[in-house]
C-alpha cells in the first residue's frame, strides 16, 4: 500500500493552487449578483424570467457592492495568506507575487466567465 498523502504538492505548486482557490472565491463573491438568480432558477425556486429580472436588478443597481465584496474577499485572503507565512509586508508580497498574480487572474477569469455565462442564459431564457 502506498503511504503517500494526497497533499504531495511542492511549494510553488501549492502557492499556485492557493492563488487559484483564493481567486475563484473572490470572483464568485464579485459575481454573486448574477449567479444567485441562476442558482434559484436551477433549484426550481424561481422561474427563468424571474431569475433574469432579479439578476438584472441586482447587477445594475447593486453590482458595485458585489464587486466591492469580491475585492474585499481578495484583500482579506491576501492578508491572511501572507500573515500565515510571516510575510505580511511589501517584501512578502514581492516574494509571493506569482501567487498574487494567479489570484488576480483567476478572480478576473471567474468573474468574466460567469458573467458571460449568465448573460448567455439571460438571452436564451429572457
Amino acid at each position: 500500500m502506498d503511504n503517500t498523502t494526497h497533499d504531495t504538492l511542492t511549494g510553488p505548486e501549492r502557492q499556485l493552487r492557493a492563488g487559484v482557490l483564493m481567486g475563484v472565491v473572490s470572483g464568485l463573491a464579485g459575481i454573486t449578483c448574477c449567479v444567485s438568480p441562476v442558482v434559484l432558477a436551477l433549484l426550481g425556486i424561481a422561474t427563468a424570467a424571474e431569475a433574469v429580472s432579479l439578476g438584472d436588478t441586482l447587477y445594475y443597481e447593486y453590482g458595485w457592492y458585489f464587486r466591492g465584496a469580491g475585492l474585499a474577499v481578495a484583500a482579506i485572503a491576501v492578508v491572511l495568506y501572507l500573515r500565515r507565512r510571516g510575510a505580511c509586508s511589501i517584501d512578502g508580497a514581492v516574494r509571493y507575487r506569482r501567487t498574487l498574480f494567479v489570484l488576480g487572474l483567476s478572480a478576473v477569469l471567474t468573474y468574466a466567465g460567469l458573467f458571460w455565462f449568465t448573460k448567455y442564459l439571460g438571452v436564451w431564457f429572457g
